[in-house]
């Protein structure tokens, strides 16, 4: 049986890719929730402090976002160069 050690670089940075890509489509799909809840917040007249809360949510995960972009790109550049 082989272990990630096991396999060659490249396969190792496969996998990673695309553990990376399924956890970046999470997160996007956890931004545009927000987003709608957001949305329905301002239509019925949820507190100010409810709606800047998940805003805050908004942020961080659109930080997180970026950084796992990143991460991916970088990851698929080291990959191409094999």
């Amino acid at each position: 049986m082989q272990t990630q050690e096991d396999l060659p670089l490249n396969m190792k940075g496969h996998d990673k890719v695309n553990d990376l890509y399924k956890y970046w489509n999470g997160l996007i799909s956890r931004h545009r929730r927000l987003d709608d809840e957001i949305k329905e917040g301002y239509s019925s007249y949820t507190p100010d402090q409810v709606i800047k809360s998940l805003k805050l949510n908004k942020l961080h995960l659109k930080q997180e976002i970026e950084v796992i972009k990143k991460e991916v790109e970088n990851l698929a550049d080291s990959i191409s160069k094999y």
